[in-house]
């Protein structure tokens, strides 16, 4: 797990950027070792910078940049490639000398010999860029489900790309500007939408893709999108079955380091399954970090304790009181690599974990999301049911509230009469049903917000498309909600701002259940597996009979930060402050206020609040303005 940056550059383009300046914006990922690369002998320009958080080959053996023995292909790498053993041993067998025991160096060789082929062999987290001296073509990819990201800015002399966006606007070759687009899709969700960032001219290269620069040309292709499909064959239990090996093996490739490895545990089904399994492949104890709240009823300590108890697991807690989190915030804050309405508890367990000792950590992170853990896969379900009525909506509803109630205030409309009139508005489109569910700010409030009507940024894109045209019947809602979650919410929030929280503190969090085989087998399996009465997660708690029965038994719960009372207690007066300088990043200060007002009265919650703080603090930060 690393940080990396580099560029492919004309000379024409003026002085290359400083790649010891970008080390500096990237250290913190990766504080144990750095190096840069330059080739400079002939047209393009190729640098290449890396800082190193050492897991896998701590020797000397593992420093980046790395290069073939013929000097022909150098790579940058951030992430870890699980299954590097299996693949030097078939490089070995054919005749390849692999020198080092690094995971890098096995991509290095893979491209080499299959060329971008060779990504479908690699299984893990990645996002590397591989330099050809003697072609002098650049070539760039990044994992499947989009654990790790790749930012892009192609200028007019070539391009710049970096793990980080803060790196990239380093170099003072891109505008600090805002898209427009994106700015909508993050009022709209709580963050932007790839390969969309939030700085006009940079783009996330998309999850499970790659790109090649050669001849001055870029070229962009996808080696993985998620399988839409269904195994209608398989039984109740093979599936059941198949789980359980894809998650032991799963596991057991992440439990491969050089240093400790912990556990995130809730105490809920997702990351109590991985302690367990984890129990079972590791040689030494594992150790379980919990957060607890000091000023919350929702307190998972207890649960999280015995079931830490009940598979040999050291248990830790980790205590967050509101005077902590005010005196942090903005630390937490300064980590974020692009506004989010979410993140912050991520920042504060990864801080934790990192200073006990421990540079890995497992997560439960995608189990809600694959394994059908949220109330709506049912209540989505229960829509896609209504199409036939949906569709036949009245046409006097062309938007829903944004169009019908332009104009109406939160008060006059509860939210559960907006959402009821954007659900007819709709007609029934899979898509649009999911982005109501996710919705952070309506059409209406997004125009009140910028005071212009778009609407662009909130459209679908091609999966977006392709999902929902797939999901056509309610056979398939519960797996279609999955995608949509996989593609958008996962993808664009909860990875994003896991990678970067805890990257923050130098920590690698690795996702047992968002490996890509596994991925794609749940995604094959009917919806009737994934929903019964009375058990939340029937295909993950059947494949792990290990759970304790309360763990299983018990109502999910949930994990928050307590935003809604800190941000009007301790937080009140800096969350004021950062929204008093809202037009500065192109947002109204009057609906602004409104919003802040709504909140204040009860009548809107935290996330809005927040994800509006998050924006306007992180423009600011990074003198990025309209």
């Amino acid at each position: 797990m690393c940080g990396i940056f580099g560029y492919v550059l004309d000379r024409s383009a003026g002085p290359p950027p400083s790649l010891e300046r970008a080390i500096d914006c990237l250290r913190h990922r990766g504080p144990e070792g750095e190096g840069t690369f330059l080739d400079a002998l002939s047209e393009p320009v190729c640098g290449l910078a890396h800082s190193r958080l050492a897991i896998i080959d701590l020797t000397e053996g593992g420093r980046q940049p790395m290069s073939t023995a013929d000097g022909r292909f150098t790579v940058v790498n951030n992430g870890e490639i699980y299954n590097y053993r299996e693949i030097r041993k078939e490089l070995e067998a054919s005749g390849t000398r692999v020198r080092t025991d690094s995971d890098t160096e096995a991509i290095l060789h893979v491209y080499a010999r299959w060329g971008k082929a060779g990504l479908d062999r690699l299984r893990g987290m990645f996002a590397f860029a591989i330099w050809d001296a003697r072609e002098r073509s650049l070539f760039v990819a990044r994992d499947r489900l989009g654990v790790k990201p790749l930012y892009v800015a192609r200028t007019p002399g070539g391009v710049i790309f970096a793990s980080e966006l803060r790196a990239i606007l380093s170099t003072g070759l891109v505008a600090p500007k805002i898209d427009a687009r994106a700015l909508e899709g993050y009022l709209a969700f709580g963050s932007t939408r790839e390969p969309a960032t939030i700085v006009r001219g940079v783009e996330l290269l998309p999850s499970g893709g790659y790109a090649e620069l050669r001849d001055g040309r870029w070229s962009e292709g996808l080696y993985w999108t998620p399988p839409l499909g269904a195994d209608r064959k398989v039984s109740r239990e093979d599936a059941i079955a198949e789980t359980r090996s894809l998650l032991q093996e799963s596991i057991s490739l992440r439990l491969i380091a050089d240093v400790p490895v912990s556990v995130f545990l809730s105490g809920g089904i997702d990351s109590s399954a991985i302690l367990a399994l984890a129990s079972m492949e590791s040689k030494q104890p594992l150790h379980a970090f919990t957060i607890a709240l000091e000023e919350s009823s929702l307190d998972e300590t207890a649960h999280a304790r015995a079931v830490a108890s009940h598979f040999g697991a050291e248990h830790h807690v980790v205590l967050l009181a509101a005077e902590r989190i005010a005196g942090d915030i903005d630390d937490a804050m300064a980590a974020l690599d692009q506004p989010s309405a979410d993140g912050v508890n991520t920042y504060f367990v990864a801080k934790a974990v990192k200073a006990a000792g421990f540079p890995v950590a497992l997560s439960g992170i995608g189990g809600d999301e694959l394994f059908a853990g949220y109330p709506k896969f049912r209540t989505f379900r229960n829509v896609m049911r209504l199409r036939p009525l949906l569709a036949g909506a009245p046409s006097w509803i062309p938007g829903g509230s944004s169009s019908l109630l332009r104009g109406a205030l939160p008060e006059r409309l509860s939210l559960r009469t907006r959402q009821a009139l954007d659900l007819l508005a709709t007609r029934g489109d899979p898509f649009g049903v999911y982005s109501v569910f996710r919705r952070m700010f309506s059409a209406s409030e997004i125009e009140a917000l910028l005071g212009r009507v778009s609407g662009e940024g909130q459209q679908a894109n091609a999966l977006d498309r392709d999902i929902a045209g797939w999901a056509r019947t309610d056979e398939q809602a519960v797996t279609a909600y999955s995608l949509f979650e996989l593609t958008s919410y996962l993808r664009n929030t909860l990875l994003r701002d896991t990678d970067i929280m805890s990257m923050a503190h130098a920590l690698e969090v690795r996702e047992p259940l968002l490996d890509h085989r596994l991925v794609e087998r749940l995604l094959a399996y009917p919806d009737s597996f994934k929903l019964a009465r009375g058990v939340n997660k029937p295909l993950l708690v059947g494949a792990v009979p290990e759970l304790p029965a309360p763990t299983v038994q018990r109502t999910k719960m949930g994990f928050t930060l307590p935003f809604d009372a800190w941000l009007r207690g301790p937080l009140r007066e800096w969350a004021e402050g950062k929204l008093a300088s809202a037009e500065a990043v192109g947002l109204r200060a009057a609906a602004v206020q409104a919003v802040w007002q709504a909140f204040l009265e009860g009548r809107l919650s935290f996330s809005r609040v927040w994800a509006l703080v998050a924006l306007v603090d992180w423009c600011n930060r990074h003198g990025v303005s309209p």
